[in-house]
């Protein structure tokens, strides 16, 4: 396998490499433009679904709400009309008093149904008979305990007929006043019924059972009213699960409704759910006034097809756009590369030796500054050919003028020491120290003629130049070194502080003829922190911005001396941004320089400064 992948990839990069420009550019813009279309379909399509996907959620939410709502107001106008037989007094009047004379049972049973009519009378005009919530057979039976009232078969009945009824029952065990009851058959036809015990205002004692029957029909035009012709699927449902009435091609009685039912939480909004294999948006909405539930589903495949019709047309879309964006592609690659070509042929003729320039690039962009500078180089190499040999002459003339300036170094050195001798033996004490310390301050600065030194001997040194200018410019100097051993191990590059020590001098103590030098080092996170500080003059405001502002600066400035500018240079030829250049000071208090270098042992800063300055000569 792996081998088999190396393959592939050798191939496919030589096949790349050997590609003309022009299609690499063509295959490039190809997948540039590729890429953003494909992204803005991919990203068309699942915002398009997700979009689609949650309206039909809050759509299908929203209508069950309303639906829900729709008909719990439905039952609660037949709950609010009950309520006129349920506190009328005179009908409670004549379902306690006994009816001895028949004048009078005949006058209380007109009466009743005076009162029973006066709550029926919405379905009996004409422009209410055909009403979703008015319409259809209403019906209002009440069953008295009243022994002196009969059974007329349509109004009236005897309480004995329903006292052993569960739904009776539950009223009476759980002292309730009114109970809904769902699969009701009367006359042939189901209904829903709302019963109401009827209760004695004066004697707080129960007077029967009131029962009003409101035809499922009526509820079932509600929704087939508010649904139309939707793919909605819709199961009405009491308390125990039983059906009372549906809507659209659902098995509403099975098992797997049962659970679905259960499984959802009532009042809590639409989520996708499964079902007998098939994936569906359900919810469920419990009424407050009945605990009736209402499941309302739609199958997911419903959406997806609405979604699919949007995926066809993004996927259309993409095809062209990709087909014209190469066809674009290709016109652009052949038009940019068109003047390369030109250029190309240029350039192998230039290798075959011929440097006589032929066609020019018009235009003044990138490639036809290249065919102008590539004309110009032409042009050059010619004139460079001609004068190699005069080049190679001056060179050899610097090489030894270099090698001269070495030279003189040594000659006074060599000198200093025979001054030296000679003041000894004339016992010349002042003349020979200062010889002995001038020879000392010569032999490591030379360091063998290598670049980087000891910051033991760089330390060394600056001593015995401190002590120089002190018999140079008599001054009445204290001279205090005070390095840390962990410091003097390491390596930098030599004459490092010695123009510090010198601006120190010059500027600092001698115009005050005393004071003290502190040199110093320590080491600190990453590098090594080197300082220089004197008690004397002070420098002025503008010239400690001048020197703060030396990583700006690249002229000199105030008559600050070439020495400090030359540190800050040396130390951004060598070390690049690892080091740091901070001056202090104030008039009359003195000047403190502190620089910051990386930390390197000898052969570590031979390896930086070797890559850094790019040759192989020893350091």
């Amino acid at each position: 396998m792996k081998v088999w992948w190396r393959t592939t990839t050798t191939a496919v990069l030589r096949l790349h490499e050997n590609t003309k420009l022009k299609y690499k550019l063509m295959w490039a813009y190809s997948l540039l433009f590729m890429t953003s279309i494909v992204f803005v379909g991919m990203t068309s399509y699942y915002h398009s679904r997700d979009f689609m996907t949650q309206s039909e959620k809050n759509a299908a939410a929203q209508s069950m709400i309303q639906l829900h709502n729709a008909i719990d107001s439905f039952l609660e106008m037949y709950f609010n009309k009950s309520e006129m037989v349920f506190f009328n007094l005179q009908l409670q009047k004549h379902l306690s008093a006994p009816h001895k004379e028949i004048d009078d049972l005949v006058y209380t049973l007109k009466d009743i149904n005076d009162t029973v009519n006066q709550m029926m009378s919405d379905v009996k005009r004409p422009y209410l008979k055909h009403s979703n919530y008015l319409g259809g057979n209403l019906q209002l039976l009440l069953y008295t305990k009243n022994p002196t009232l009969f059974s007329d078969g349509q109004t009236i009945f005897k309480y004995d007929e329903i006292k052993d009824a569960p739904w009776n029952r539950w009223m009476l065990d759980n002292d309730m006043y009114f109970v809904w009851e769902s699969g009701v058959r009367f006359s042939n036809q189901t209904y829903i019924a709302l019963n109401r015990r009827l209760i004695d205002f004066g004697t707080s004692t129960d007077l029967g059972v009131m029962r009003l029957l409101i035809p499922v029909d009526r509820i079932q035009n509600i929704i087939d009213r508010s649904l139309g012709h939707s793919d909605y699927l819709l199961v009405y449902s009491d308390e125990e699960g039983r059906r009372i009435t549906s809507y659209g091609p659902i098995q509403s009685g099975s098992a797997s409704i049962q659970r679905l039912v259960e499984r959802l939480v009532p009042n809590a909004g639409v989520s996708e759910e499964m079902m007998d294999g098939t994936r569906y948006l359900a919810g469920v909405m419990k009424s407050d006034m009945t605990n009736w539930k209402l499941l309302y589903m739609t199958r997911m495949d419903n959406i997806t097809n609405k979604v699919n019709r949007i995926t066809y047309s993004i996927i259309v879309s993409v095809v062209v756009s990709v087909v014209l964006c190469i066809f674009v592609a290709l016109l652009i690659s052949t038009y940019m590369t068109r003047r390369i070509d030109v250029l190309v042929r240029k350039t192998d003729m230039a290798k075959q030796g011929n440097l006589i320039i032929s066609d020019v690039i018009r235009g003044n962009d990138e490639i036809g500054r290249l065919d102008q500078n590539f004309n110009g180089m032409m042009e050059r190499i010619r004139h460079l050919i001609e004068v190699e040999y005069k080049s190679q002459l001056v060179l050899n003339h610097t090489k030894l003028e270099l090698l001269q300036e070495q030279i003189n170094p040594h000659l006074h050195y060599n000198t200093l020491a025979m001054i030296a001798a000679l003041a000894h033996q004339s016992n010349q004490t002042d003349i020979y120290e200062v010889a002995n310390h001038l020879i000392d301050f010569y032999r490591t600065m030379l360091n063998k003629g290598k670049l980087v030194i000891a910051l033991a001997d760089e330390f060394e040194m600056l001593r015995h130049y401190l002590e120089l200018s002190k018999f140079a410019y008599s001054l009445e100097l204290d001279i205090v070194i005070e390095v840390e051993e962990e410091v003097l191990s390491c390596y930098s590059v030599k004459m490092l502080l010695q123009p510090l020590v010198e601006n120190a001098i010059f500027h600092g103590i001698k115009p005050l003829r005393q004071g003290t030098v502190i040199i110093g080092g320590r080491p600190v996170e990453d590098g090594i922190e080197l300082y220089v500080s004197d008690d004397g003059a002070g420098m002025p405001e503008y010239k400690l911005e001048y020197v703060n502002s030396l990583p700006y600066e690249t002229g000199e400035r105030h008559g600050c001396g070439y020495g400090l500018t030359n540190v800050y240079r040396r130390l951004q030829l060598f070390f690049g941004d690892s080091f740091r250049f901070e001056c202090e000071s104030a008039q009359g208090m003195g000047t403190t320089f502190i620089v910051f270098i990386p930390r390197f042992t000898e052969q570590e800063i031979q390896s930086f400064l070797g890559k850094k300055l790019m040759h192989d000569e020893e350091l």
